[in-house]
């Protein structure tokens, strides 16, 4: 389910819109960042393009924010006042932090002006974001002077190289007050960049709170990364700006949280949609002991039951 006021802000931007330029500038920009030219490009530098990216690609980021941040709360006592969301874009992540989060210090960075315009222009339409705060810089600027108690950087690690992004990822988490997001595309590109900061975090004093159930080596083989599915519905200028009629879409994405203090990690983490057969369901899970497939009968009355509705993504114990 969508956010009541996302949904809001996005239907009174786009209010009036020629569908058709939208959609044709919504192709061009995926164009761009499917042949790898968005790093180096920067392909969103007017108005009619931000709106086209807002509506394009805002409901997924959201929804893959929303989810992975859903994750972190259900194993720690994350309480904010403080937020600050690095490479901002249109304001997508801050959406999903407000939606499960109150904070009243909230801080946005992102380089693009075109993307600041329209995102103030989102926020205007909603009183708790009204008054959110935006700097006009890349993130391997950011300054250091204030800490804030979530930080959150959605699909842009992926944007950097590979010196950048661990510079970046550190300073980051300098100014982590409490938990350090990171969001990437559901890619072995995007994961393994995940995997890179998780290693230097780690070695500065960090903790993990999803969605590994350990600090240890990551189990993964070479050809399988972590990554986790969430359902976005699609609403009908959605449907005409991707073409087609399905009333949702998936958007695969990776993630990682850090924190400053240590949280209580479940025993287990689902990694694929559960096997359910006549008595049994099967559970293919990351634990301590590596990549598992666990069986859950109907004898085990309460297990048995939350076991058949989970999902990739979830805790279970």
């Amino acid at each position: 389910m969508q956010s009541e006021r996302f949904d809001y802000a996005l239907n009174m931007l786009l209010e009036g819109e020629d569908i058709n330029l939208l959609k044709k500038h919504a192709e061009r920009i995926s164009e761009d960042y499917r042949d790898g030219t968005g790093p180096s490009k920067r392909i969103v530098n007017d108005a009619k393009k931000a709106k086209a990216y807002a509506a394009s690609r805002m409901p997924a980021t959201y929804r893959a924010v929303y989810d992975s941040l859903r994750y972190v709360i259900s194993v720690s006592d994350l309480c904010v006042n403080s937020v600050l969301d690095v490479g901002a874009g249109t304001g997508a992540g801050i959406f999903a932090c407000t939606d499960l989060l109150q904070a009243e210090d909230i801080t946005l960075l992102e380089r693009e002006e075109s993307m600041i315009s329209i995102g103030k222009q989102l926020f205007s339409y909603d009183s708790l974001l009204s008054s959110a705060r935006w700097i006009k810089a890349s993130v391997q600027d950011i300054g250091t002077d204030k800490k804030y108690d979530l930080v959150t950087a959605s699909y842009v690690m992926n944007e950097l190289n590979e010196e950048d992004m661990l510079r970046t990822a550190e300073k980051l988490w300098d100014i982590t007050g409490d938990t350090l997001l990171i969001v990437e595309p559901g890619t072995p590109k995007g994961y393994a960049n995940i995997l890179v900061i998780r290693d230097i975090l780690l070695q500065k004093g960090a903790y993990i709170t999803a969605p590994c159930t350990h600090a240890g080596k990551c189990p993964m083989v070479e050809d399988d990364w972590c990554h986790f599915y969430c359902r976005v519905q699609r609403s009908r200028l959605h449907k005409q700006l991707k073409g087609g009629e399905a009333p949702f879409e998936d958007e695969k994405y990776s993630f990682m949280a850090f924190s400053k203090k240590e949280a209580q990690l479940p025993e287990f983490r689902v990694l694929r949609r559960p096997r359910i057969y006549k008595g049994h369901i099967m559970l293919t899970v990351c634990s301590k002991e590596g990549i598992q497939n666990i069986t859950v009968t109907k004898k085990e009355k309460e297990r048995y039951r939350d076991a058949g509705k989970l999902k990739a993504g979830d805790a279970f114990y």
